[in-house]
C-alpha cells in the first residue's frame, strides 16, 4: 500500500503540481519580459510538458542511469526550434528562447521530484 501511495503522490506532484507551477512560472517570466506567444506552434505546450514530465518521472523513479544527461539532452532538443526563431527573426525573440529554457528547467525539476517520491527517496509521511 505504501508503494502505491508513493506512486500516486509522486505522479500528482510531477504531473498536476508541475503543470500548475510551470505554467504559472512561464506566464510570470513572459509577462515580465512582455514576450508574445510563439508563432506557428503545432503541439500545445501543456501536452509537451505533460508527456515530458511523465516520461522523466518514470526514468527517475526506475533509477535509469543517465537520467540527468537525458533531461539536459531533451531540453536542448526542445530549445532548438525557439533558438532558430531567434536566429532568423532577431533579438525580439530572445526572451522567448530564455523563457522556454527556464520553463523546461522548471518542468524537469518537477519530474525529478516526482520520480524521487515514486522511488521512495523523498518521503515525509508517516512521520516518525
Amino acid at each position: 500500500m505504501e508503494l502505491l501511495t508513493h506512486w500516486i503522490i509522486g505522479l500528482v506532484t510531477a504531473l498536476v503540481v508541475g503543470a500548475g507551477v510551470t505554467g504559472w512560472f512561464i506566464g510570470r517570466v513572459r509577462a515580465y519580459f512582455n514576450v508574445p506567444k510563439a508563432p506557428g506552434r503545432d503541439v500545445p505546450s501543456w501536452l509537451t510538458g505533460l508527456v515530458e514530465r511523465l516520461f522523466f518521472t518514470f526514468i527517475v523513479a526506475f533509477d535509469v542511469s543517465g537520467a540527468a544527461i537525458a533531461m539536459i539532452g531533451w531540453m536542448t532538443v526542445k530549445l532548438v526550434p525557439n533558438w532558430e526563431l531567434y536566429v532568423r527573426h532577431g533579438t525580439a525573440n530572445k526572451p522567448l528562447v530564455w523563457s522556454s529554457l527556464l520553463g523546461s528547467l522548471c518542468s524537469m525539476f518537477f519530474a525529478l521530484i516526482g520520480g524521487l517520491i515514486c522511488r521512495g527517496d523523498i518521503w515525509w509521511w508517516p512521520p516518525g
